[in-house]
């Protein structure tokens, strides 16, 4: 009920107008993720403001993964759980939110996912962990990977700054079908995404 609410209602008529009031959001690539079927959305990861966005702006049911503590806060943990959102403890191996994003996806849903662990302090890419491709690949879902530039500069720090949301093309992940999830394959797969979003990076700069 709350999720439907806040869905329907609060995201894409009070909290994304509102962030358009302020800021000069500009979102590129939207369409490029998939109407249907499992999907995991992975992007880099520098504001809390980053999956606000994302929930404004993509009208498909979609889960979010964040990290454990959050959970813990009074009223926040009670909140998030009932919006999509689920725990993932960090810097071990959480099977209960294996077992979550794996139904994620397995009920052709879409999941979100900031490879990075944590946010960049610095705005710089951080290495890659390994969760995203190991959900990607055991599901055989679709990879999007996402670019947020100046998320950091959100109303109230800021008022009028442009704030950049560049969705990529889906990655073409044929070379990894049918193989073993081995760490070399989730390697590879992780450097492929990360590569992605350098590539957005790259994009971005150009323009």
């Amino acid at each position: 009920m709350l999720y439907q609410f806040v869905y329907h209602i609060v995201a894409p008529w009070i909290v994304g107008p509102f962030l358009k009031l302020f800021n000069r959001v500009e979102v590129s690539g939207l369409e490029r993720i998939p109407a249907q079927g499992p999907a995991v959305i992975i992007g880099n990861h520098i504001s809390l403001w980053d999956p606000i966005y994302l929930y404004c702006l993509i009208r498909r049911r979609t889960y979010f993964m964040a990290k454990a503590e959050l959970f813990d806060i009074p009223v926040i943990g009670f909140l998030l759980r009932r919006i999509n959102v689920f725990p993932v403890k960090r810097n071990s191996l959480d099977r209960q939110a294996l077992k979550k994003a794996a139904q994620v996806l397995e009920q052709g849903d879409l999941l979100v996912i900031f490879p990075e662990g944590s946010r960049s302090r610095s705005g710089e890419l951080q290495p890659f962990k390994q969760g995203a491709a190991l959900f990607a690949h055991r599901a055989e879902a679709a990879v999007v990977p996402v670019l947020f530039k100046n998320t950091t500069k959100t109303f109230p720090r800021a008022i009028g700054q442009k704030i950049r949301i560049i969705c990529g093309e889906p990655l073409d992940l044929m070379e990894f079908q049918g193989k073993k999830s081995d760490s070399a394959l989730l390697d590879s797969m992780t450097e492929k995404f990360q590569q992605s979003i350098v590539s957005l990076q790259e994009e971005a700069a150009q323009a």
